[in-house]
């Protein structure tokens, strides 16, 4: 647990080292594994497998860069030829773990994933991997997997969302066969992404502005402007049962005319936005009789 905890503390140093010599993330995704185009995997999934890695493959990918190795079986001994002692250790399983470059994400809520994988040269009895995708200093995403009798596995992190910045990848494995364990960590190569701007948010709703009863004579003229919020401009206007001699003007929602009948008007004006989204008030409009049309 205290090595696990070490490992989770140094990741975010360790990636410094590692993003000298990269001038353009176009560059950094050239470096890019067949992770990339794996979907990521059910956690805590055993897998059996049938390939294995050569030595001379192992111990190049490590010589490369590409990975750290892990090992189990006796050291190379004194008398050993000194060439053989470099070219390969006396082990009974070699393996290299790596971390791939970190792929997805490019656009708003897309995941990004970071895939680590061991490859040995041999079975192996038991084996763990922990998969973590850092941004930039945080822990985003982290994965873990246990399997039984394999010579290759691989685990896949993934963060919730994308966020510009800088990803990478640390993993940490351990092998165990006939008894004897070991495990080593890595830190992947980081990737500068980018990723789109959350889409705007959507429209306030549409509401038509209350209005109060009204009342007026049978000989007024009328100027009474109607008003919207929310929705999307332009809005079109509508109005029902409205008194006789009144019209709504449809493009600014203006009620204009003369009131020439009496009568109780239960008027309901309605406006519809550019995304054909629709919103109403309603109200009642009394017209009465003017006793002294000439005074």
């Amino acid at each position: 647990m205290l090595r696990r905890s070490l490992f989770t503390a140094l990741a975010p140093l360790m990636v410094a080292g590692a993003l000298i010599g990269i001038s353009s993330p176009a560059q950094a995704a050239t470096a890019t594994d067949a992770a990339r185009s794996a979907p990521p995997p059910a956690a805590g999934s055993p897998a059996i497998t049938v390939r294995r890695a050569s030595t001379e493959q192992i111990l190049a990918m490590a010589a490369q860069g590409k990975g750290q190795l892990i090992t189990l079986g006796a050291k190379a001994s004194p008398g050993q030829d000194a060439r053989d002692a470099v070219a390969a250790p006396a082990a009974s399983v070699v393996c290299v773990l790596s971390v791939g470059i970190p792929y997805g994400g490019g656009a708003y809520n897309h995941p990004v994933y970071v895939t680590a994988e061991v490859d040995c040269n041999n079975y192996l009895d038991f084996a763990t991997l922990t998969v973590e995708l850092f941004h930039g200093n945080d822990a985003v995403g982290t994965n873990y997997g246990a399997f039984v009798n394999v010579a290759e596995f691989d685990v896949t992190a993934a963060s919730a969302g994308c966020q510009d910045g800088i990803y990478y990848g640390a993993a940490f494995g351990t092998i165990t066969l006939n008894g004897q364990s070991d495990s080593n960590s890595y830190v992947g190569l980081p990737l500068n992404m980018g990723c789109a701007p959350p889409p705007p948010p959507p429209p306030a709703p549409l509401t038509v502005g209350p209005v109060s009863n009204q009342q007026s004579l049978d000989t007024n003229h009328i100027n009474l402007q109607m008003t919207a919020t929310g929705g999307t401009a332009p809005y079109t206007w509508s109005a029902t049962a409205r008194p006789t001699g009144l019209s709504i003007n449809a493009s600014t929602g203006l009620i204009t005319g003369i009131t020439r009948q009496t009568g109780w008007y239960p008027v309901v004006v309605t406006a519809v936005d550019a995304a054909g989204r629709s919103a109403s008030t309603q109200f009642t409009w009394v017209v009465k009789h003017d006793g002294c049309a000439r005074c």
